[in-house]
């Protein structure tokens, strides 16, 4: 079974409920944890689907509430190392973006941010991200026995 695409709207390919949450990347192969999200837009409601600009919508009507699935690097991580947008928050069994106060400074990152198939050089969006993807990236060289 191969994981969805994270930045797609839907539900194509994302495990059912029932089944298996934690699956591969389909540009790396390494585990991730898949998660419903409900992006807020930071005026009123969640949508994955709000731009830069989460007042105007992007045509003349307001889009359907959907939600997504996000890809959450097993384990928790130290949240000041990572960008906002990089860390979430598991509750009632939804990633909710950002750190939660109860957390004592750990968080759940999105893979996105740190993944070696997705950014052919170290990301500079963090300190976490940069680290993360290295590791992930000598994790990755030595499954494959030095290629790479």
């Amino acid at each position: 079974m191969s994981a969805p695409i994270q930045s797609g709207l839907g539900d194509e390919g994302v495990p059912a409920w029932g089944r298996r949450l934690t699956v591969s990347c389909p540009a790396c192969g390494l585990a991730t944890h898949r998660h419903r999200t409900l992006d807020f837009d930071g005026v009123n409601i969640y949508r994955p689907q709000a731009g830069r600009d989460p007042a105007s919508a992007g045509d003349s009507q307001e889009p359907e509430m959907e939600r997504a699935w996000v890809a959450l690097m097993p384990g928790d991580y130290p949240a000041r190392l990572f960008a906002d947008d990089e860390v979430y928050h598991l509750a009632g069994g939804i990633a909710w973006p950002g750190p939660h106060h109860r957390d004592y400074g750990n968080a759940k990152v999105a893979h996105d941010a740190c993944c070696p198939g997705r950014h052919p050089n170290r990301p500079m969006t963090s300190r976490g991200a940069a680290e993360l993807w290295h590791a992930m990236r000598m994790r990755l060289t030595r499954a494959r026995g030095g290629r790479g």
